[in-house]
């Protein structure tokens, strides 16, 4: 199997994966759970960051997505600290977001020429 192809295939998995976690998302915010706005949100968000980095297909599309969700993250630190309510949610998201990040960092590579 090529470097290339295999690249491919991580590629698929991590989209596959961010769309499951959108539908999840999606499901919760469908059960009107606590933070349900914030899951709807979320669901659509993942859903469309996956649609579009597939289609894309490229390296800067998985680094820009890496992007997002490291400043996504980022954004869950403030939150975990100011509200003792969504501590849980925002830990538990800025964990996702670390994971996802890092799986399209690996996507992606070096980035060095071939």
């Amino acid at each position: 199997m090529s470097r290339r192809s295999s690249a491919g295939d991580g590629a698929a998995v991590v989209e596959l994966a961010r769309a499951g976690l959108g539908l999840w998302h999606l499901s919760r915010a469908a059960r009107g759970s606590d933070q349900a706005v914030l899951h709807g949100v979320l669901g659509v968000r993942q859903l469309a960051q996956a649609a579009l980095v597939a289609r894309a297909g490229s390296g800067n599309a998985h680094t820009l997505s890496a992007v997002v969700d490291a400043l996504h993250g980022a954004t869950m630190v403030p939150l975990a600290v100011a509200d003792p309510r969504r501590r849980r949610f925002a830990l538990d998201q800025f964990w996702i977001a670390a994971v996802l990040a890092g799986a399209e960092a690996t996507v992606v590579g070096r980035g060095g020429r071939r």
